[in-house]
């Protein structure tokens, strides 16, 4: 009992000392400077890593083709591209694949020592060094205009800011299960680093925090720009912009466009709708997107654009990049909570292992329940 009640003038005590945000300078310094629990930076970054793998992992067999100076998009053809008048179509940009020159071998041992670093990275292994060479493999195979896509930048996005984050991270060397090092809780943060607290406090990280607020900051202009950009069309102005992806010109035919006819009236008032929603979550996007009680907007809007991508604009990697730039909102708090309900599946329990026996959370707007959550758990041992 003793220790019980010793945690609550803990709790207390650090609710004193953590500044309230009671001005807009206050709130913004609150904002980015506040140290977090990083189980969403590590959350974000085995999510991430797998993504990376899953789009690089296609090409395997067809590299020189695609990133080789003798491929495709060859030698000849970035200097003929860089003298147009209106200069390439897509911008070049560096690539240390260029150092490859025409050997496919060289080539070869580029691209899967990127997919050996994209795993390495994934799980959480010498996060520092993998971290800085997969945001360079990003950058490097999506330099080449042979094999242009759409999520592109999303994949850059993502692994610049894993970089600032890990970088700002000091790791040491612990004995961890596997789902420990997949979600890293044995590393220690440089910046804002918990000292001489109660055990009940996790570890927490200035810099885990910066990363993740600019890669939410940035990725919320991302989807605001989005839907302004739809703006400048008359098809997103006149609900018929699904119409086009779902029936191309090109490979639509009469009989598919008269199998419409009975009912046409709903089928074009529900795309309709659809198109009205798609630019309506992206414009507001950030109104919604840092409040937890509108979790069920962000996560059900990412859900039906990842299908939607997938199936109406046969993009199948760019509803994960989204979804993955969505999750990084979620506080510490509900990726516990997250991963304590994946730690129920059998194959899975092994996740209770790596997480702490309690959240801590700064008590502010987004997180009001992290402290109760934690008197509770002190209570129930």
């Amino acid at each position: 009992m003793s220790k019980n009640r010793s945690v609550q003038p803990a709790v207390k005590d650090s609710q004193e000392r953590m500044p309230r945000a009671t001005g807009l300078v206050q709130a913004w310094v609150r904002f980015w400077f506040t140290p977090a629990d990083p189980v969403g930076l590590h959350a974000v970054r085995l999510l991430t890593g797998l993504l990376f793998i899953a789009w690089l992992l296609p090409f395997a067999g067809h590299q020189d083709a695609l990133f080789g100076l003798k491929g495709w998009f060859d030698l000849g053809a970035y200097k003929e591209a860089s003298h147009l008048p209106d200069g390439p179509p897509q911008p070049f940009s560096w690539s240390v694949l260029y150092l490859c020159g025409s050997d496919p071998t060289l080539l070869a041992i580029a691209y899967w020592a990127a997919i050996g670093i994209f795993a390495l990275f994934s799980l959480g292994i010498w996060t520092r060094l993998t971290a800085v060479l997969s945001w360079v493999m990003v950058v490097s195979f999506t330099a080449n205009p042979a094999s242009p896509y759409d999520g592109d930048a999303l994949l850059a996005i993502l692994a610049f800011y894993l970089m600032i984050g890990y970088l700002l991270l000091d790791q040491r060397t612990l004995k961890q299960s596997l789902w420990a090092r997949l979600l890293g809780p044995g590393e220690t943060f440089l910046l804002g680093r918990a000292r001489g607290r109660d055990s009940l406090y996790p570890a927490t990280s200035l810099g885990a925090n910066i990363a993740l607020r600019l890669l939410q900051v940035h990725f919320a202009i991302v989807m605001v720009t989005s839907g302004l950009t739809k703006l400048q069309f008359g098809d997103w102005w006149t609900g018929a912009a699904l119409w086009y992806p779902l029936y191309p010109p090109f490979r639509a035919t009469l009989a598919q466009v008269q199998a419409q006819t009975p009912h046409a009236k709903l089928y074009m008032t529900a795309l309709s709708l659809a198109a009205y929603a798609i630019l309506a979550w992206q414009i507001v996007f950030p109104m919604f997107a840092w409040k937890p009680r509108w979790r069920p907007v962000l996560l059900g809007g990412v859900v039906l654009g990842w299908l939607g991508t997938a199936f109406i604009y046969e993009l199948p990697l760019f509803g994960p990049a989204i979804c993955i730039g969505c999750l990084s909102y979620l506080t510490a708090t509900e990726w516990h909570a997250i991963i304590r309900l994946l730690a129920r599946i059998p194959g899975l329990r092994a996740l209770s292992a790596a997480l702490p026996a309690a959240t801590w959370e700064p008590p502010g707007p987004s997180n009001r329940m992290s402290t109760p959550a934690v008197l509770a758990t002190s209570k129930s041992r």
